[in-house]
This record gives C-alpha cells, structure tokens and sequence, in this order.
C-alpha cells in the first residue's frame, strides 16, 4: 500500500523568476506590466517587472493533472513584514503535459528587496491516471496540507535594473499519493528564483498553446488553453514562423503554438510561432484539443479515428474536461509538426496517419461533435506535440556536439508502457535542444547509466515499432527538500522513483 508523501521543497533560480512575472496576470489579462505589487525589505519604491511560471515533474502513469493555485505570496523574512501576493486571481492549470517546459500564469512588478521564501495555496486538484490494472481512472484529490512554505535559497535579490523570473515546479510523484481508489495531494514544489539576464537561454523559454486573440506588427495576444489567460509576446525579425505564414495572415481565433523567451525589459519575445489551425474570415474561433491518444481505431487496414484524453482545448466548442475525446479522420485530415520539431530535426513527410499510435502526444483542430454521449472532433490537422518523459539513462550519450544519441529506460507504469508498450526509447539531441535545471550540454554528456533525467521533446513512430524522441529540451532531475515551515506538513523528504526537478 502507497502511503502519503511528505511535501517537499525545491530550489532553482528559474522557477522563481517566473512566478514573479505572471503574479500581476489575471484572466483576461494581456500579460503586459501595469501594475507594481507591495513593498520590498529595504522599503524602496523602485520595482523590476517579473514573470510567474510553473512546470512539473511529471509522473508516468498520470495522464491528466489539474491543480488550481489559489495563491502564491513572497516574503523578505523580516521580523513584522507582511507577504507580498504575486498571483492576483486563482489559476487552474493542467501540469502533467508541461514537464521541462515552462507555462506562464502571470505577470506583475515586484518591489525592489531580498525575498527569502515563497508560499503557495493549492484550493483543488483533479487527477487521471491509469491504475494497476491499466484502466484510465479520474479522481478528485483530497487535500493534504494545502499550504506550503518553501525558502528561496539562493535568496531573490530584486532591483531595478532587469526583470526577475518566479517559477513553480511542481513535482507530481510527491504531490499526489494514490492507494487504492483514494487520492491525495500535497503541493511538492521546486521553487527558483533569479534575475532574467543571468539565466541561460533554456531556463527562460516558455511555452503558450492556445487561440489568438489579437495581432499587430510587433505582436500578437494569445489566450491559455490551459488556464484561459491571455499573454502578450512581441514578435520581431527572428521569430520564427512557417514557410509560407506571414504574420498578418493569422487571422484572430486561429490556435497556435507559441515558444518565447522572457527578457530582462519584462516582455516575452516569441522565438517561433506555429499556426496549428487558422481561423475563418470572419473571425470564427476554430475548435481543438491537445493531449495523448488512448486507441487508435482501424477499418480496412486505415486509421478512420482514435480517442485521446485533452490535456488543453481550444475554442468555444470544446471545454477543459477530463472526458476522453474521439477523433474522427478523413482523406482531407492533413498532418503537420511544429516549428520546433522541424528545428529538431524531423521532417514534414515523417509524420501521417501510419505514424498514429497510443501514448503519443498530438494537437488536434477541426470542428466539434459528438459521438453518442463522447464528446467528438472531425478533424482538419493533427500535428505532431511535444511530451515530457522522466527515465534513466541507459548508457552515457555518444556523439559529437552538438547531435548525440541515447537510450532511456521508462519506468512501469506510465502511458508509454501501459499504451505504447515501450519500455527503452532511443533519444537524440540537436543544435536545437536547450539544457536546463543547471544542466548543461558538458554534464549531460558525462552522465553514466542510472542518471535519472526528464527529456521533452517530439516522440515519433520512424518504421513499424521503432521509436525515436527528438530532444527539444533536457533537464536533470533534482532530489527534493523538506518544507521550510509546517506550513505543508513537516514529513522528512522521501525519494521517488521519478523525483523532480
């Protein structure tokens, strides 16, 4: 019998410069600074623009994970100062798909100062998962000590000359504890807290699905289809769009990808952008959905439709549920991958209908229906997602820099072995792929047999049961730390067999 685990703390200077920024960011917000929260420990007025961000650590055999943060408050330790509130309205986000890459939730200013820890309220969470018996189940957690403090160590020192990162990397293996049919869940969280400009490029990439909003010359306004909030990301000459899309020609309502990276003036710059689906003349929002294909269904020897479970939706027809959606196929249904993909490698012909299997992550668009009392989708595209995948290293990298080969063993259960059946994957890196979490290219490729790290990236079926993951990202897998305070329960830290980072 599983039993609870103890809420634990982690420490990183990029998780904590995202929570900064994304404080002053409530729904419906367009992500740009207007407004300067409390007052630093040396009491100045001065204030540098911050972002706030979560990741996790995912746990294999949980499909869906959506965790509503209530609050999140940062406090300078000083004898008599209040904590100062960095989230201005309660978020839900979906954590399981996010893994390396980070989400932003809001984005605020925080008064210049030395803060030296962090306090967040979790007030729901909602979990699918598949048990021992492989069956997809869906539970509402208990919560257990919803409330964690968590020192920032190294300390954020705050000022005016830069923007600083807040992020909230939430490790799902320590948060919930599954026995049975009961659930719980104790936020176990990786705090990290550091000024933009000394971070390396990985740790400042951040990642927004979801439907535009608005565009302009110099930007473009998208809405989360995950937590429903709107950011804003300038685009200038090197972002990067499809052959063949000019910027004026997504049209509002059409679902895109966009990847960027926080700068120390307090915007984000969109590296690239994807256009998933395009939107009509008139406007129409497009419908869509994002997540992992449960069966794929065959008639004649050709793939005619499969189920997924959504991690995030897109559009007026589809909501963020935990229901499983059909996806119905047909001879127009085109495939696509994402930019990043394309940078990591693959290309356009390597991925269609034959490519389709269960466990791997897509992005859908085409228009709502149902199929009896299941809601539906007739698809237009489906392009290739990105996952995030926890293992260990079957053997150190080999290669030269910067493409290097690897194989990972896959801890059991998770959907890739309960879906997918794959137990070892082959990986590769490429002149595209960012290191984070204090990794580096150097000490990724020092890494023995047994390292356990996480690697997002584009899993693809290259010939019938062969399998490769195309590195986008790398991070190591960090051991977790007690709480501060008994704020979140006082246990003693307790490892896992997929840890956190």
């Amino acid at each position: 019998m599983q039993h609870p685990i103890p809420l634990v703390k982690y420490v990183s200077a990029v998780s904590l410069a995202a929570m900064v920024l994304l404080a002053g960011c409530g729904s419906g917000s367009n992500g740009m600074l207007t407004n300067t929260t409390g007052a630093g420990g040396s009491g100045s007025s001065t204030a540098a623009p911050m972002v706030l961000t979560v990741s996790d650590a995912p746990l294999g055999n949980i499909l869906s994970a959506r965790v509503t943060i209530s609050s999140v408050s940062v406090s300078t330790g000083a004898t008599g100062a209040t904590p100062v509130s960095v989230l201005t309205n309660p978020v839900t986000v979906e954590l399981s798909g996010l893994g390396a890459v980070q989400e932003p939730i809001e984005f605020s200013s925080l008064a210049s100062g030395t803060y030296s820890s962090v306090t967040l309220t979790v007030s729901a969470a909602t979990v699918v998962y598949t048990n021992a018996n492989g069956v997809v189940t869906t539970a509402t957690a208990t919560l257990s000590n919803p409330t964690v403090t968590v020192a920032l160590s190294p300390s954020l020192t705050v000022n005016s000359t830069g923007e600083v990162q807040l992020q909230l990397a939430f490790n799902l293996a320590q948060s919930f504890s599954i026995s049975g049919s009961t659930v719980t869940f104790t936020p176990a969280i990786n705090t990290m807290g550091a000024q933009v400009g000394s971070e390396n490029p990985g740790d400042r990439q951040v990642e927004v699905n979801g439907s535009v909003v608005s565009l302009s010359a110099t930007s473009i306004v998208v809405q989360s289809g995950d937590s429903g909030k709107q950011f804003t990301f300038t685009v200038n000459s090197s972002t990067q769009l499809p052959a063949g899309v000019a910027l004026n020609s997504i049209l509002p309502g059409a679902i895109v990808q966009v990847m960027g990276q926080t700068q120390t003036d307090g915007t984000i710059l969109a590296t690239s952008i994807t256009l998933t689906s395009n939107a009509s003349s008139s406007g129409q929002d497009q419908n869509g959905a994002k997540g992992i294909i449960l069966t794929v269904n065959s008639s004649g020897g050709a793939v005619t439709s499969f189920t997924m479970l959504p991690r995030e939706s897109f559009g007026s027809g589809m909501a963020n549920t935990n229901a499983a959606l059909t996806v119905n196929l047909s001879p127009s249904t085109t495939y696509a991958l994402p930019e990043d993909a394309i940078n990591a490698g693959l290309t356009a012909s390597s991925f269609g209908t034959a490519d389709l299997f269960p466990g791997e992550s897509v992005t859908v668009s085409g228009a709502a229906s149902s199929t009896g009392s299941t809601p539906a989708l007739n698809a237009m595209q489906i392009m290739l997602a990105a996952e995030s995948i926890p293992a260990t290293l079957g053997a150190t990298p080999t290669g030269t820099s910067p493409n290097y080969s690897f194989s990972l063993n896959i801890a059991v259960p998770s959907f890739l072995t309960t879906y997918g059946n794959l137990v070892t994957l082959n990986a590769m890196t490429s002149s595209a792929t960012e290191y984070g979490n204090g990794m580096t290219e150097s000490t990724f490729t020092a890494l023995a047999a047994g390292a356990s790290i996480e690697v997002h990236g584009y899993l693809l079926q290259t010939s019938p049961g062969v399998f490769t993951l195309y590195a986008t990202k790398v991070a190591q897998i960090q051991a977790p730390e007690t709480p501060e305070s008994g704020d979140g329960g006082s246990g003693s830290s307790s490892s896992s067999s997929s840890g956190g980072i």
